[in-house]
């Protein structure tokens, strides 16, 4: 619910620059769950469970008092706008351009309940390395996201989504890697990949919230009300938790059939679909926005 108004508030204050504001608070949300149970762990070892509630408690009451300075924006709807709300759902166009946004957080999250017996079985290493491995990748993510947010706001946002279309499924494979590669396992290869997933995973969702604006636009005479907005916002963040569930569930049931290196690289094969879809996608609703000028 926090991400969702942070996210609606922040891309009416600055209609410019909605990538923009999507990235910050993507890279927000990343640095929060890296590294807050790390800062959890350091507060409970230096005065228990009362100063671990105690600290971030009194964090988030001096945050609710920043907020108070935030300008007003309008981000409550009328109630003859509640069929604009019904249009978000009822177009599929907007419904393919958000499966987008969940399908590249499943590459995100697939490898994660699986990747420190990996981890320990081709490389020798305890969980301890696998920890500091996804934190390269998450890393890597908080400290691209706000530029990459930047250029696809000063740039296409069809562009971006296309170029890691073409990246992601690729680079998928080279995790583990795929067995039929005949590439050795190795440490630097695995961070790597990792880290340049981290890269253009969020070049994949970040345009998303961009397209959908768009193509609500587009198909509704180029109007769009704040309950529409909303609707639209709280369908593209829905995406990054429903993505991350079907990602690990799935990894979980796929493990027990299959090793991590010829799972990982078969869902990159998958994805090869899903990126042939995006810029098919792509390419019609380009077309659409041309047509309706």
């Amino acid at each position: 619910k926090a991400v969702v108004s942070t996210q609606s508030t922040g891309t009416k204050l600055v209609p410019t620059r909605i990538a923009f504001v999507t990235a910050l608070a993507e890279a927000a949300l990343n640095g929060a769950q890296a590294f807050g149970p790390y800062l959890g762990g350091v507060l409970y070892d230096k005065g228990g469970f009362s100063l671990a509630f105690w600290v971030p408690g009194v964090i988030m009451v001096f945050c609710v008092f920043l907020e108070m300075t935030v300008p007003h924006v309008n981000t409550l709807p009328t109630v003859t706008e509640d069929n604009d709300a019904k249009k978000v759902y009822k177009d599929p166009w907007i419904i393919l351009a958000a499966w987008h946004c969940a399908a590249c957080q499943v590459l995100l999250y697939f490898h994660l309940p699986t990747m420190a017996p990996f981890v320990e079985r081709a490389l020798g290493e305890d969980i301890v390395w696998t920890g500091i491995a996804l934190l390269v990748n998450t890393s890597t993510i908080i400290i691209s996201a706000p530029p990459l947010g930047w250029l696809i706001d000063k740039f296409n946002p069809y562009f971006f989504v296309v170029f890691s279309a073409l990246i992601l499924p690729f680079l998928y494979m080279f995790i583990g890697p795929l067995p039929y590669f005949g590439i050795a396992s190795s440490k630097l290869q695995l961070l790597l990949v990792l880290a340049l997933l981290g890269f253009f995973v969020p070049m994949g969702c970040t345009p998303i919230l961009l397209i959908m604006f768009d193509l609500y636009k587009v198909r509704n005479r180029g109007t769009m009300s704040i309950s529409a907005s909303n609707t639209i916002v709280s369908l593209y963040c829905s995406c990054f938790p429903l993505g991350a569930v079907i990602g690990s569930f799935s990894a979980g049931i796929v493990s027990l059939y299959a090793p991590f290196e010829l799972s990982t690289g078969v869902l990159g094969i998958i994805f090869i679909f899903e990126s042939i879809f995006s810029i098919v996608f792509c390419w019609r609703v380009v077309k659409m926005k041309k047509s309706s000028k």
